[in-house]
């Protein structure tokens, strides 16, 4: 039997998945551009970016299958360095994140690498996971996750930390730490602001059990659940659906609803949502929009 790596993906899961496979190759949709090109090969190509200039949607697509596309300290680097760009870049409208293979889209941090590391460098190591999961949160641009095969702990918290999220009907879900007695503290951060029921939340981090994607769907782990084989065209239907949209009205929407989170009361919230309606309605995309609309299109 082939070695796996030793990630947080649960063994007894992989002994049921299907064979081993060579890594999947790039499809040929998946052009980099010059500026992602060089990027990416500073890091051996562990993650790939992919800009739509016609549509105004970047791809970022973890690329190290053979080892379940872990969060290893590299592939934090490299996507901390993308978001950065594409957070101060206005052609950028909407990011999706995916990952190359069928088995895993990520399988948490690489236990490997963690085993061998002092304090002070798993320190840095979270550090730099949760800055990526922050600026995911945090920057304009929505972000919408793709995800195939297993999505564990820090894999999870991927998905959770992106601001939408489709998977096909064979993901998985869970929060496996607790299986090498490494309770997953920061992946419980985002869990624990996504909206899924405390009861369903620790039992997920208690036990370490994976969920279908049906049961993460009505956990409110992912927005929807659609037929592998449409994964991709859904998700990118989904992305130029919104990149379509008035930019400056998403980003700020965007913005406003983790804001909303923020308010310790409801007359708070309408106060700061009232703000930012007629800020919204100065800009030049909603008088154009709310003009055509009312003139039936005539200027």
């Amino acid at each position: 039997m082939p070695r796996f790596p030793v990630t947080l993906l649960p063994r007894l899961v992989l002994a049921k998945m299907m064979p081993r496979v060579p890594a999947a190759t790039l499809p040929s949709r998946l052009a980099l551009t010059s500026r992602s090109a060089s990027s990416v090969s500073s890091s051996d190509e562990l993650l790939l970016r992919d800009d739509d200039e016609s549509t105004g949607v970047t791809s970022l697509r973890l690329n190290n299958p053979t080892k379940y596309n872990v969060l290893s300290a590299k592939m934090l680097d490299r996507l901390g360095e993308e978001l950065d760009s594409i957070s101060k870049d206005d052609s950028v409208r909407v990011i999706t994140v995916e990952a190359a293979g069928d088995r895993a889209f990520c399988a948490g941090h690489d236990l490997e690498e963690i085993h061998s590391q002092t304090k002070e460098e798993s320190t840095e190591l979270f550090k730099k996971c949760s800055d990526v999961m922050t600026t995911l949160r945090t920057m304009r641009q929505p972000s919408i996750a793709r995800v195939q095969g297993i999505a564990t702990a820090a894999g999870c918290q991927l998905v959770l930390s992106c601001d939408l999220a489709l998977c096909s009907a064979e993901a998985r879900f869970g929060m496996s730490g607790i299986r090498v007695g490494a309770f997953c503290s920061t992946p419980a951060v985002a869990l624990s602001r996504s909206g899924v029921p405390s009861k369903q939340a620790l039992q997920l981090l208690l036990t370490g059990d994976l969920v279908c994607a049906e049961t993460a769907l009505s956990y409110g782990i992912i927005g929807k659940v659609v037929d592998g084989e449409l994964l991709e065209e859904e998700t990118l239907s989904l992305a130029r659906k919104i990149a379509a949209n008035s930019p400056h009205g998403v980003q700020l929407g965007k913005q406003l609803y983790y804001q909303l989170d923020d308010c310790g009361t409801l007359e708070e919230a309408y106060a700061l949502a009232t703000d930012k309606m007629v800020c919204n309605l100065q800009h030049i995309d909603a008088k154009r929009g709310i003009h055509n609309f009312v003139t039936k299109g005539k200027i």
